[in-house]
């Protein structure tokens, strides 16, 4: 159960996500769209973020520090009904042909969350879609206070697929 009394209390856990092959995809216009600040190297990101993963393991414990990446799949695997309803949702939001359906439903949960997150599916050297934004550079999309979740709107219509991202499908907020 959530439970936030706090903004200042001691972390407990937290969820993170390691850079992804969708941010060299981000140009420069694409960028300025979504509110970033800069475009950066992956290389270094990825590198930074695994030493602040190893920070966070050491202050909580490396059972606290979850991975969206593994989140997804894990949620893929308890609940094999919501792959076929994140997909419909996906392809009605991203206006993509019927057939690519048939593509992602075929695929495992693993190259399914990667598709997902990067929209990059990379057996076919194919992009679907643009990668998600927030996985890229968080914005503050939610608030928590005490027992409920508020999820505030995007300031730019590329940030609006947010409430259809996996996460929020698969672990959706109580209101």
């Amino acid at each position: 159960m959530l439970n936030v009394n706090s903004e200042i209390g001691a972390l407990k856990k937290v969820i993170i996500h390691r850079p992804d092959d969708g941010i060299p995809r981000i140009s420069p216009k694409k960028a300025e769209e979504l509110l970033f600040d800069d475009i950066v190297h992956l290389p270094q990101m990825k590198e930074e973020h695994d030493i602040f993963r190893r920070v966070l393991q050491h202050i909580i414990g490396k059972e606290n520090v979850l991975d969206t990446q593994r989140l997804i799949e894990e949620g893929f695997e308890a609940s094999p009904d919501i792959k076929e309803e994140l997909i419909d949702k996906i392809v009605d939001y991203e206006e993509l042909p019927p057939s690519d359906k048939g593509v992602m439903m075929s695929l495992s949960h693993r190259a399914l969350t990667l598709l997902l997150i990067t929209g990059y599916h990379i057996d076919e050297d194919h992009i679907y879609f643009d990668p998600i934004p927030n996985f890229i550079f968080t914005r503050d999309i939610a608030v928590v206070i005490k027992d409920h979740i508020i999820i505030t709107k995007a300031a730019k219509s590329a940030r609006y697929r947010k409430p259809v991202d996996p996460i929020y499908i698969l672990c959706p907020p109580t209101i």
